[in-house]
């Protein structure tokens, strides 16, 4: 079985659905960091590591319908806005 760091799309296991994604309750925190999309048995989903971005990323997971080729961009973009709008948050 691969592991999800591998970065490769994966479908939505039971497993996955039940587990404490960031030690929130199962399954909470188990949505696309995109447009917030919580994942359902048998989607597509696919982690993605932000470490090489410049400045680095949060890792991050995306839906299909917002993975892309410039999915690393998009998110940074999405991080600049929120520190732009959440200042205070990031002070």
């Amino acid at each position: 079985m691969s592991r999800f760091t591998d970065q490769k799309p994966r479908i939505v296991s039971e497993e996955e659905l039940e587990a404490p994604w960031g030690g929130d309750k199962p399954g909470e925190r188990f949505r696309c960091w995109l447009c917030g999309h919580k994942f359902e048995l048998g989607e597509y989903w696919r982690w993605v590591f932000g470490g090489n971005h410049e400045p680095p990323l949060a890792n991050f997971m995306v839906c299909m319908k917002c993975d892309d080729e410039n999915v690393i961009d998009h998110f940074a973009a999405a991080t600049e806005e929120a520190k732009e709008r959440f200042w205070w948050l990031y002070g």
